[in-house]
Formats: C-alpha cells, structure tokens, sequence
C-alpha cells in the first residue's frame, strides 16, 4: 500500500505535516529511537537540480519523526566518487544544502543530526545470490528509512526506491554491481536480487521536483530538465512504490528491468495517481557534450560518469580550456567516447575520433588500436591532456 501527498518544500513545518499525514494514512511507525535516514545525495549540486534528495525534505521528515517519539537521527551516504574521502564528502554535504538543514535543526529545534559517510563505518556481512555483501551495521541497529529523488536515468530508465539502496554499498560493490560480477549477472539483476537482500522499513521518493531526460546528474544542453510535481510517495514496500511512481512518470515497468510488475494500492486518503502530461522525457542511448558524444555501457560505473563530468566542468570553468574546446570542435565535427566494458560489435565504424575512457575499455582500445584513456576512474586532468591532444 502507498500514500501520495501534495506539498511543498517551504515552509518545513508544511513538509513535516505532509509527513505525519502520510505515515498515519499508512499506520508507520518507526519500530526504534533510532533512525538512518538514506537520501539520494549523488552529486554537489543544489537541490533545485533535482538531481538529490532536497534537503528541506529530509529536514521535515526528521522534525516528523521527531514527534513520533525518534530520539537519534543519522542520515547516511555513499555517493560514490564524494565518498572516497572524507574532504570529498564534506563538500558533498556542503554544497548540496544538508550541512545547513542539519545546523538549522540543532539551531532551531535542538535536534542533533549525524552525517555518516557509509564508506567508512562498521558493516555486517549479507550472503546474497552473488557471494556475500558487506552492509552498514546501523541498518540493523537503527529503524531505515530510504528516501529516493525521482529520476530518469541512462542505464536503468529510472532511479527510485529499489535503486537508491546502491548508497548503502561498499565503493568496490557498486563497481561490481555494473560489471555484473564478473558476467554472472547484470546492473538490473543486482538491483532486482539486493532488494531481496536488505529492505528499509518505510520508503519515500521525493517527487516535489523530478528530473526527465538522460538523468540521473543534470545533462548538457538542455537534456535533462526539471519537472516539479510537488508531491511525497510513501509505502513500506519498495517494488510497488516504484510500480506507482513508474505509473506518475508515465514509464512503462517493460522499460525497467530491474522492477517487477506489481499492483498498487492506494491508503486510504492518499491522493489520486494521476500520470504526468506529457510523460517524462526518456533517455537518450548518449549524453552529447558540444561536439562529443558519450556512451556509457550497462556495465560502466557511476564513477568513470563522474570523472567525465569532473573533466567537462573544468574545462568549461577554465578560460583556457575554454578555447582550446572550441578550436576542438573546429578540428573534429564529432568525438564519441565510450566508458564500460564493451563489444566490439557494438562500436560503429565511425570516421572521426574514438575515445576509450577507463580501465574497463582497455582491451577494446587496444584491440581496435584507439585512444585510451587509463584509470579506474581516470584522472580528470590527465583526461584533458589526451583530450586536447587529439
């Protein structure tokens, strides 16, 4: 069963109401005092992306917990590339509002928040289809509690509930979650199997504003936009949250092949799932920036994505690079760069530059003797060296 709640994010207390409705339609109560609250928090960019979980949404759902008898709150993150040190993951939470939702709690409320970053803490061992998972020991010791953003995205059409569980993962896992281990399985058979694995006791995706186009970060050139809904989704089952908040995007389950089809429910007093029009712009198979086109293969991570994207921004924030990006796209009307591990027969004959990104495209450059790019991820630096050089 799942709820559906119209709000906004200002004030917070119309956001912790929101929430207090939603969890009595839907009889939730957080079986602890002590709570990990797990957002979507994937890159450093301000919440009105639509790219993360906003943090004004997190900080009413903390102040309704709060009155529902919570006593320790801790949100929880591993993004990734953010989460690799701790430098990287305090300008995380810097830049995308959360350290000042959490100091505006303790100023206003006198609620003390912790931050974790679920790259280094205590985990717990979970045997699973594919061997065993080291998971965050606070998910058995604190009530969890999983707050998606709804997004589309390039390799998965949609990131939601089941998804954002890839955050409580090791930063050696989510790489074998898109390698498929080593070819057993699959980025969508991992997603579907790890909800078998480990589930929270309530989900929520934060759909007071959407992200369509070829998500999940914010793409160039229009190709990614934001849709604002202004609604919460709340329900204790992650796969038909995800069925409803398919259903409101107007993307077809066939699309997503790590969901099962399944019923939804609605609690009583939920309001009406009505699909968005138009439907939500679908992805495309590449994200193009200027005169270069990136694929990304199924089983190429989020962090040769970021490191990619690391390498744009800074060109594109340096007047330096800035001409020598333009003289770029004078010398070659069309680059294609590919990041994961990919056939051969899924490369086209193409006439300009091929560009192979990261360790996992090492054999197929070699094999086709193109340029490569090593790492794993590559350095962003170096990235542009070979770039130029072209």
């Amino acid at each position: 069963m799942i709820s559906i709640i119209h709000t906004k994010t200002k004030p917070v207390e119309e956001v912790k109401n929101a929430f207090l409705k939603l969890m009595a339609q839907l009889n939730y109560t957080p079986s602890k005092t002590k709570v990990l609250l797990k957002p979507n928090i994937v890159d450093a960019v301000k919440p009105q992306t639509a790219v993360i979980t906003d943090p004004k949404v997190i900080g009413g759902l903390i102040l309704a917990l709060k009155d529902k008898g919570v006593e320790e709150f801790v949100i929880g993150e591993n993004s990734g590339f953010f989460s690799i040190n701790q430098k990287n993951f305090q300008r995380l939470i810097k830049e995308t509002g959360y350290r000042k939702m959490v100091d505006r709690l303790k100023k206003k409320h006198g609620i003390n928040v912790r931050i974790l970053n679920l790259q280094f803490t205590e985990f717990d061992e979970y045997p699973w289809i594919y061997g065993t998972l080291k998971l965050p020991k606070i998910c058995r010791t604190h009530s969890y509690i999983n707050i998606a953003k709804m997004k589309t995205h390039q390799m998965t059409a949609v990131t939601l509930s089941m998804k954002n569980q890839k955050g409580l993962l090791l930063f050696q896992d989510k790489k074998n979650f898109h390698l498929g281990y080593d070819g057993a399985g699959s980025l969508h058979s991992c997603i579907r199997e790890y909800a078998k694995v480990i589930q929270p006791e309530f989900s929520i995706i934060d759909s007071t504003c959407a992200l369509e186009g070829t998500g999940p970060v914010t793409g160039p050139e229009n190709q990614t936009k934001v849709r604002h809904l202004n609604i919460l989704i709340a329900g204790k089952d992650m796969i038909e949250l995800d069925n409803a908040a398919c259903q409101i995007m107007g993307v077809s389950i066939e699309d997503v092949q790590h969901l099962p089809k399944k019923k939804v429910n609605l609690a009583p007093g939920s309001e009406p799932i009505i699909p968005a029009d138009p439907p939500f712009q679908k992805p495309d198979s590449y994200m193009k920036y200027g005169n270069i086109f990136l694929h990304t293969s199924p089983y190429g991570c989020s962090n040769c994505q970021m490191a990619f994207s690391r390498m744009f921004r800074k060109i594109m924030f340096t007047p330096e690079y800035i001409k020598k990006f333009q003289n770029l796209q004078q010398k070659y009307p069309r680059i294609d760069v590919f990041i994961g591990n990919t056939s051969i027969t899924e490369i086209p004959n193409f006439e300009n530059p091929v560009v192979f990104f990261g360790k996992c495209t090492k054999s197929i450059a070699e094999d086709l003797r193109k340029n490569f790019i090593p790492g794993c991820p590559p350095n962003h630096n170096k990235a542009i060296d070979v770039l130029f050089n072209l």
